[in-house]
């Protein structure tokens, strides 16, 4: 019989309690001997445990705070928004707090604005720039080369057929003057046509048309008047014919032989005329709208050191090179002491300005009329002839030009101050007046580059200042917070709140009660759109850029002294709107461009109509077709109920009617005087 299991079962129970209180007592015994005996709590430690209490209270509920009211997002992908901390969504980066709602943020301007204490903005090197009306002028450099002036070549042929039993230009390049001999050339039809003019005059000496009539014929032989006054004086004919220099040259062909027989339109000798050349030089695309017909020009050649020629544009090629992205420019250069020889290199310079309204300035062309084909600084005050060519005046208006001597300047602003997206330009402008520095983000419509500048068509006013540098900073900031950016437009959003669509609201147009004469006075705007409206609907873009340049005119001679201010600034927004598309449509000739830019002009158009009213000779019809462009639809005007469209057509298939596409909006009578 074991030991353990004799002792009873209540007396197990007691062993094993007094086992573990030993054990117990061990174990207090041991950690007592280790660690002294605090004694009395001292002032310090009283204060400290305070803190650490108050410190530990105080991170749990701002714990609590920030949990409950902080946004977290990824500093990579600003458009996640999570209630909670966590990792990103789409990169699995830890995410950060955005904002706290009871934070004390001094940026309540609005989404598009963020402010930074002058601590930050001094960290963040942000500079300013005061945006300025400049002289929008830069140079255009270009590369050439010399050829001869098509204008000024001629070719020597045979009129009759004989031998040649004189040549006296010897070689390729002697120079010769115009009535220099070239050729002596013997021919039995000479003799004979000669003879006929003897039988002529002594048959009938009356009859003057009879004996002309002979006398042309040795002309167009190549005998001069002097030479048949000399035939009838002598009573003999003569056996030769003297061909002579058509022109003062350069003869740059040489075919001639002595003792050549030569037929009827044998070429003999080409000459050119090397004191005027020609220079084509090679465009970019990107340099287009600098570049007009009459331009001064100047270039220089390695082959003459230190000498610069002056030249001037004569035409602009109308097709573009596809492989160089280039336009051949062709410059008329005068060349009296044969410096220029064809085939030389040229390297070239174009100084141009651009007014605000987009249109290069030359200031002596200003409202006046030019030579098509002889560019010259002087230009006509009226219409007339070209003293040149004979060919008609055109207005320069007509090649791009200003017609305003007074043009303004254009704003200018430094090209690191835009941040520049696909579709989107946008720039930081400095908001005055604030306690701290302010930014707001601005869309900005840009005009053409001018060296190290970019022209401002729209989005910002003179005097105001933009960042040019630090923008991009800013606007890393403004994407973190979820704010208007770069990256992210701001949504267009309803009264009501909500997300509106892309589409803007149409505009309520309010009926107002002008001065008769301030709407008679529009009458040359209305005839001078419906001239503008049919050029453009059988693409005819002449007429459109003559229609549009008249419309102009037109524009500024609008009296609006008669109007009050209220109307006068209404009027303003229209006049604007209607010269900034009519500008548009002049200085493009393609007619798919001219319609997209006659749409905007004719929604304008359309506001005057209904605004001021009337007072042409018939009634003027607001038509609406909603199949133009791609379903977008347009407005325009036409007289009555002329339907023509000047934006959709539908070509008939199978012999079939054209589909007619012009719904009656209003019909607006004139008004009587």
């Amino acid at each position: 019989m074991n030991t353990v299991d004799s002792i009873p079962t209540r007396s197990k129970k007691k062993v094993a309690l007094w086992v573990g209180l030993i054990l117990a007592a061990f174990v207090v015994g041991y950690c007592s001997s280790r660690t002294p005996s605090p004694g009395p709590p001292t002032t310090k430690q009283v204060e400290k445990g305070v803190r650490v209490d108050r410190e530990e209270t105080s991170t749990k509920k701002d714990t609590e705070h920030d949990h409950e009211s902080t946004i977290w997002t990824c500093a990579m992908h600003p458009q996640i928004r999570m209630p909670n901390p966590g990792k990103c969504p789409i990169c699995f980066m830890d995410l950060i707090p955005l904002e706290t709602s009871g934070s004390d943020s001094r940026d309540t301007r609005g989404a598009s604005t963020i402010s930074m204490s002058e601590t930050a903005r001094k960290l963040s090197e942000i500079e300013t720039t005061e945006v300025r009306r400049e002289r929008a002028k830069t140079l255009i450099h270009m590369v050439g080369m010399v050829f001869e002036a098509e204008t000024r070549q001629a070719v020597i042929t045979s009129r009759i057929e004989g031998r040649l039993d004189e040549v006296y230009v010897n070689f390729t390049g002697e120079s010769v003057n115009k009535g220099d001999p070239l050729v002596k050339i013997w021919s039995p039809t000479l003799i004979k046509s000669q003879v006929e003019l003897f039988e002529t005059i002594k048959s009938d000496p009356d009859e003057q048309s009879v004996i002309k009539g002979a006398e042309e014929k040795l002309i167009q032989y190549g005998l001069d008047r002097e030479q048949i006054d000399q035939i009838k004086t002598q009573k003999r004919p003569t056996l030769y014919v003297t061909l002579k220099a058509p022109i003062t040259g350069i003869v740059t062909k040489k075919n001639a032989i002595l003792g050549q027989f030569v037929k009827e339109g044998t070429e003999m000798f080409v000459i050119n005329d090397l004191s005027d050349v020609w220079v084509k030089m090679d465009a970019y695309e990107t340099d287009l709208p600098w570049i007009r017909y009459g331009q001064n020009i100047t270039f220089t050649t390695s082959a003459v050191p230190g000498k610069i020629f002056h030249g001037k544009v004569l035409f602009i090629d109308p097709t573009l090179d596809t492989k160089t992205r280039s336009v051949k420019v062709r410059v008329d250069a005068p060349n009296p002491d044969y410096l220029l020889k064809p085939g030389m290199f040229v390297s070239a310079e174009l100084e141009a300005e651009l007014d605000d309204h987009g249109k290069v300035i030359k200031p002596e062309w200003a409202g006046k009329y030019v030579c098509p084909v002889h560019p010259r600084d002087e230009a006509s005050e009226t219409p007339g002839v070209c003293p040149d060519s004979k060919m008609p005046l055109r207005p320069a208006s007509s090649y791009g030009y200003a017609d305003n001597k007074d043009s303004r300047s254009p704003l200018l602003i430094p090209i690191t101050a835009p941040l520049i997206t696909g579709k989107r330009a946008i720039v930081y402008v400095e908001v005055p007046g604030t306690s701290v520095p302010t930014y707001e983000l601005r869309e900005v419509t840009l005009g053409s580059r001018v060296e190290n500048q970019y022209i401002v068509d729209s989005g910002l006013k003179e005097g105001e200042r933009v960042v040019t540098k630090g923008a991009f900073k800013i606007d890393s900031t403004m994407q973190i917070q979820g704010k208007t950016s770069m990256m992210a437009p701001a949504e267009k959003k309803s009264p009501d709140g909500q997300k509106a669509d892309d589409k803007s609201d149409e505009e309520t147009i309010e009926k107002v009660v002008a001065p008769k004469s301030f709407i008679a006075g529009l009458t040359p705007i209305f005839v001078e759109y419906i001239k503008l409206k049919d050029a453009i609907g059988v693409e005819n873009s002449e007429a459109a850029i003559a229609a549009s340049s008249e419309l102009t005119n037109s524009l500024k001679k609008i009296d609006t002294s008669v109007i009050d201010p209220k109307q006068k600034k209404r009027w303003t927004q229209f006049s604007n709107g209607l010269l900034s598309t009519a500008t548009k449509i002049a200085n493009n000739k393609n007619p798919v461009d001219q319609r997209r830019f006659f749409n905007s002009l004719s929604e304008t158009a359309v506001k005057i109509l209904m605004t001021f009213g009337q007072m042409t000779e018939t009634d003027l019809t607001i038509f609406h077709c909603p199949k133009a462009f791609d379903g977008a639809g347009a407005y325009w005007i036409g007289k009555g109920d002329d339907r023509k469209n000047p934006f959709y057509k539908i070509k008939p298939e199978n012999d079939q009617e054209p589909v007619e596409c012009a719904e009656i909006v209003e019909k607006i009578t004139p008004e009587k005087p």
